[in-house]
């Protein structure tokens, strides 16, 4: 992958998003802050495998911000 990451320019992308075509790095991925849209729609989402590995951490950053446990 030739990409580069979104939030990191001057580090090669090890994952892209298919529904913006955005890279991330691993740090990126392993923070879990390459979802762009975790409450949208998203076409790739069953494919997707930003998606999967940060699924439990989205959902957990999602209650919080819902003032739920």
């Amino acid at each position: 992958m030739t990409d580069k990451c979104r939030f990191h320019p001057d580090r090669d992308a090890t994952v892209r998003c298919e529904k913006y075509q955005y890279g991330y790095c691993q740090e990126c991925l392993d923070s879990c802050d390459a979802c762009t849209d975790p409450e949208l729609y998203c076409r790739y989402r069953q494919a997707c495998v930003i998606w999967e590995l940060c699924r439990q951490e989205i959902k957990k950053r999602r209650r919080a911000a819902c003032g739920g446990a």
